[in-house]
């Protein structure tokens, strides 16, 4: 008997709204940058071999540039 075993990495999918919103991290209210209503914004947790799809919709008046680490 023999058996065929196929795997495909899995995909992992993600919406994030970029908004303006109140934050105070250091304890005194100042105009942040929010990620689905967030700051800091949500963690991905991932292994190796996972397939990240992340649709950004900035809805700033200015571009956005997002860090990856």
């Amino acid at each position: 008997m023999m058996a065929t075993v196929q795997g495909e990495d899995p995909y992992f999918f993600f919406t994030w709204n970029v908004t303006y919103g109140t934050i105070s991290p250091l304890g005194v209210p100042q105009q942040g940058i929010l990620i689905n209503g967030q700051f800091p914004g949500p963690n991905i947790n991932s292994t190796s071999n996972n397939n990240l799809v992340i649709n950004v919709f900035n809805n700033l008046d200015e571009p956005f540039l997002l860090h990856w680490y």
